[in-house]
């Protein structure tokens, strides 16, 4: 049987949820009430509950729900259940702000590689991560079956690197620049938070032949 497929208004509903919920595992809390989910994703608490009845999560009267049954409950409509390998292409001051942006960590999604075109950072180490020359950026793509991108480079370098990163084999572009890319119907393109993003694709991704 095939796998439901859910709304985008869904699937953004639940990775608010989760981003929530682990920041509270990690915390220590065991439990959590609707009300508070509600009250930290700005969700509407009557849409928080309607979604977590119809998920079939169980919560206890004056206790809340266990926070490890929703993140088991949310990880599996997701599809989020291994690390995911991402490339990273720029490796300016936004780029080092992603590469340092911890919450991609504790989510399981981990930048494999790091590209850029300009030959004071190709061959360097920037937080932790050696950069490659752009021009290598197809052949290690694939040789990896890596499916997500992060454009972070300058504006008017924004179509040329999604050609090529569309030439490599990748299903989803998170654009960090200021400026829209023009991508085939089979590629899709995410901006805005990245966590939030992130879930949301992957999602896409498990119901595309990713998880496969």
């Amino acid at each position: 049987m095939a796998a439901e497929i859910y709304s985008e208004g869904v699937i953004s509903r639940l990775s608010q949820y989760l981003k929530y919920i682990v920041h509270l595992k990690e915390i220590g809390k065991r439990t959590v009430t609707s009300r508070e989910i509600s009250e930290n994703t700005l969700i509407n608490s009557a849409e928080v509950r309607r979604d977590l009845v119809y998920f079939g999560v169980k919560g206890k009267r004056g206790v809340g729900f266990s926070i490890d049954e929703l993140i088991g409950t949310f990880n599996k409509i997701l599809g989020y259940d291994r690390v995911v390998n991402i490339a990273l292409v720029g490796a300016g001051n936004l780029g080092r702000a992603i590469l340092n942006y911890k919450m991609l960590d504790r989510f399981g999604f981990r930048i494999e590689d790091v590209f850029d075109n300009d030959s004071e950072k190709i061959g360097k180490t920037i937080s932790g991560k050696y950069v490659r020359n752009i021009e290598q950026a197809k052949y290690v793509i694939k040789e990896k079956n890596i499916d997500i991108s992060i454009i972070a480079v300058p504006p008017d370098e924004a179509q040329k690197v999604a050609d090529m990163m569309v030439a490599a084999g990748i299903k989803v572009i998170i654009n960090y620049t200021s400026v829209p890319v023009k991508v085939p119907r089979d590629v899709k393109v995410q901006t805005t938070d990245p966590i939030e993003k992130l879930l949301h694709t992957l999602y896409y991704l498990s119901h595309t032949g990713y998880a496969t």
